[in-house]
């Protein structure tokens, strides 16, 4: 990119959002010295999602949350996760950057830490202002100069301000609001209805408490789990996990008022269970994370990228890993909603949820997984609910619902109310769509009807490494005005709006992640982009990708050489050494085994078969980790 310029020379960027998107947007476009940046935050704090402390009770997320890939994944090319402090409330002022390890998938409140600590290195304090609500956004076009975006904010004292910019980044996050089945009001259905049961998202979730507070004790009723994706597996696991702990609770109040209680959880078709740790190769014992697995450059056939509707062929495919990764087609776990068609019956596209112990859960019988979806929920008797299933032709009622969590996702639509129509007409945005929005191309970053606005992480599953990618994608096109990468035929106008399409209709060749092709997207930017490969210790196309494993002139090469070198690391440790092994073999002890066991001792009264059952039920514990009892 160009040297640095005069500040009097430099066009000025708004970029909207300081979460993980518009801090590398603001991080990105300031090391090129051609902008004069104003990043607006309407929070108090940096974050977006990750705005976190270790007590934090508001939020999408629970701080305690672990990220669903690891750190390698979670993460830019220019910040290793081992220098920033993540000590505890309890561990002292002193904590020093590293100390006491980085867990491989940090908490929600690490990685708000993890953020802090790049801003404070990436993001200067003058560019930054929070506490500034951007409420209107109008891009200005007059005869004889170039068009300028006229930006209107208020702060916290409700004072407004009018600044014109020469590009607008909008970073705002997709997942700006939490959406609810129907027309967006809580639960389906009516007001007597929830005033008899608690409904909430899955967002809202904590603890049982907030599913039982106040009401008759959960015994022998069912928590109803709505929603076929990653958070409601997620969100199963997490109930199931806090009702096992329960039961088996030394605290007889607690036994008592859970006593009986289970999960039916309603996909509307089938998801596979992936525990963080997956075995490399089969039957080999060696574990490792499952990002490892999944964005395996060997693993991956040499093939375009893809997105959008899936073909036959590329549904069998992501189906034939997947089941090679959790051993078949899920039939073992006894559950015909989670047990995928054979090959060649039109099976749908994979859909996945990422976590330890939803598929043990559902092998043990506290989850139930059914088929369907539901369609209404009515009153049922003694202060619960009654919900109305459908499945193809089937139609069944889940009775005794005491309480009912949402796991429907999120819409994005709020996140661009500051956008005017006119805008959002010349971008095609549809209301309705809250999983495609807008149609955008060049890696869904921009639009050829309006060049002056970018956006970073606007589509479903932003990873982390695509965002940095994007943003030196956008940098890259401001400052030299190249033509645009070629463009891909899955973005494309009329197969967008045709994808939009078959999401309202649910049709089965839409996959969980429509721009999900992680590995190809990173290949394909960095060519564009002429980035230098650096593989560190790997072979070209050995191990999984990184952030750091793509750099450019800008990027802090002392950095992106650690996290390699913790990565290959990592890697040999897992291969060669059995790192993992234990964890993995910890969660399969989950259910019930029988046990035979041939006693041969000098005395023949003591000699024979012992035969019988052990259990193992999970249990949280105070550290991180899984226990049981």
């Amino acid at each position: 990119m160009d040297s640095s310029q005069p500040p009097s020379t430099r066009k000025r960027v708004c970029i909207i959002g300081a979460g993980p998107a518009g801090l590398v947007a603001a991080k990105t476009l300031q090391q090129t010295g051609r902008f004069t940046l104003t990043l607006f935050e309407k929070s108090h704090r940096i974050g977006g999602l990750w705005a976190l402390d270790e007590t934090t009770q508001t939020g999408f997320l629970a701080p305690g949350t672990p990220t669903n890939l690891s750190r390698f994944t979670v993460g830019f090319s220019d910040l290793d996760w081992r220098e920033v402090a993540l000590g505890g409330q309890h561990d002292g002022d002193g904590a020093r950057r590293g100390e006491g390890g980085v867990p491989m998938f940090p908490k929600a409140w690490q990685v708000g830490r993890y953020l802090e600590e790049y801003r404070r290195l990436y993001v200067p304090e003058e560019v930054l202002r929070l506490e500034r609500e951007v409420l209107r956004a109008e891009r200005c076009v007059e005869e004889g100069r170039a068009a300028v975006w006229r930006v209107e904010s208020r702060d916290g004292e409700g004072k407004g301000r009018v600044e014109e910019f020469d590009y607008l980044v909008v970073a705002s996050g997709f997942f700006a609001k939490p959406r609810w089945p129907g027309q967006g009001g809580p639960g389906l259905g009516n007001g007597d209805v929830q005033s008899r049961i608690r409904t909430m998202h899955s967002s809202q979730f904590r603890t049982l408490d907030d599913l039982f507070s106040g009401k008759s004790n959960a015994a022998e009723k069912t928590i109803l789990i709505v929603g076929g994706g990653n958070s409601a597996g997620e969100t199963a696991a997490a109930v199931a996990m806090q009702l096992s702990d329960a039961a088996w609770s030394p605290d007889t109040t607690q036994q008592k008022l859970y006593k009986g209680c289970k999960i039916t959880h309603i996909t509307p078709r089938p998801i596979y269970g992936l525990p963080p740790y997956l075995e490399y190769e089969k039957d080999s014992m060696s574990y490792v994370p499952i990002d490892f697995k999944l964005y395996d450059f060997s693993k991956r056939p040499q093939m375009d990228s893809y997105a959008g509707q899936q073909t036959p062929e590329i549904r069998d495919i992501v189906h034939g890993a997947l089941q090679r990764m959790v051993g078949g087609d899920q039939s073992d776990l006894g559950s015909e909603a989670l047990t995928s068609p054979p090959k060649g019956d039109s099976r749908g596209t994979v859909y996945v949820a990422l976590s330890e112990t939803y598929a043990e859960f559902v092998r043990s019988g506290l989850v139930e997984a059914k088929a369907g979806r539901v369609v209404s929920i009515s009153q049922g008797t003694e202060g619960t609910a009654t919900a109305a299933v459908e499945h193809g032709d089937e139609h069944y009622t889940i009775d005794n619902v005491g309480a009912a969590i949402y796991a429907t996702g999120y819409t994005p639509s709020t996140a661009l109310d500051f956008l005017r129509d006119d805008v959002k007409q010349a971008l095609q945005f549809d209301l309705k769509s809250a999983r495609l929005p807008l149609v955008l191309d060049q890696w869904q970053t921009m639009s050829a009807a309006l060049p002056d606005i970018a956006f970073l992480g606007f589509y479903e599953g932003p990873y982390w490494s695509i965002m940095e990618m994007q943003a030196q994608l956008i940098a890259d096109r401001w400052i030299n005005e190249r033509i645009p990468a070629p463009q891909r035929s899955y973005e494309e106008d009329h197969k967008l709006i045709r994808l939009r399409e078959a999401m309202q209709e649910k049709a089965l060749d839409v996959p969980q992640y429509w721009f999900g092709d992680y590995l190809g997207y990173m290949e394909d930017i960095a060519s564009h982009l002429q980035l230098s490969r650096n593989d560190a210790a790997f072979a070209e196309r050995e191990g999984c990708t990184s952030p750091a494993r793509y750099v450019s002139a800008q990027t802090d090469k002392l950095q992106a050489d650690a996290i390699m070198a913790d990565l290959h690391k990592t890697w040999r440790d897992c291969i060669d050494h059995g790192r993992f092994v234990a964890r993995a073999a910890l969660r399969a002890m989950q259910g019930n085994w029988n046990i035979s066991r041939k006693i041969e001792s000098e005395d023949p009264a003591y000699s024979g078969t012992l035969q019988g059952q052990a259990s193992f039920h999970p249990r949280e514990m105070l550290l991180d980790g899984l226990g049981f009892t």
